[in-house]
């Protein structure tokens, strides 16, 4: 279990490296040079080619992060995922592509959601801060069923 824990960590180091790359890409306004280096980051985390599994459901999407993994390095694999896709977010907002900023915070607050409900015990402050943040980016009206009703049951717990 070591071993596996060391690799984790590794990763989260690795896609760190990633995201301070995509920071240094938007400072300079190279928006398509920080969305690439995004699906590198995401390619490895999932430690496959984006075709694999961009088109799949949510629920699936979780279901491969957690393949082999431990609850906590599920829900570890998971965050990183839903912080890129926020990222994502946020460049698409800076391009002045509001539909699809908007998608990418939808899926980040899913991802979160599906984590924490699946592979955590009750949500932490910054776990409720993250999603606060990332729903707080969409209007009301745009948020997902499913989101909402664990939205709804999330509240209820505190």
């Amino acid at each position: 279990m070591p071993q596996r824990q060391d690799y984790i960590l590794r990763l989260l180091e690795e896609l760190n490296q990633f995201l301070a790359e995509v920071a240094r890409f938007r400072r300079v306004g190279s928006y398509d040079a920080a969305l690439l280096t995004l699906l590198q980051a995401q390619e490895r985390l999932f430690a496959r080619p984006a075709e694999q599994f961009m088109a799949l459901p949510v629920a699936e999407q979780v279901r491969l992060l957690a393949v082999d993994e431990s609850a906590a390095n599920a829900r570890d694999k998971c965050v990183a995922y839903a912080t890129l896709l926020a990222v994502a977010g946020h460049i698409y907002q800076a391009r002045d592509q509001p539909a699809l900023a908007h998608g990418a915070y939808q899926l980040a607050s899913h991802v979160i959601l599906m984590a924490l409900q699946q592979f955590s015990p009750p949500a932490s402050l910054d776990d409720r801060a993250r999603i606060t943040e990332l729903v707080g980016q969409l209007p009301p009206d745009d948020l997902n069923a499913e989101v909402r009703t664990w939205l709804i049951e999330l509240d209820g717990k505190t």
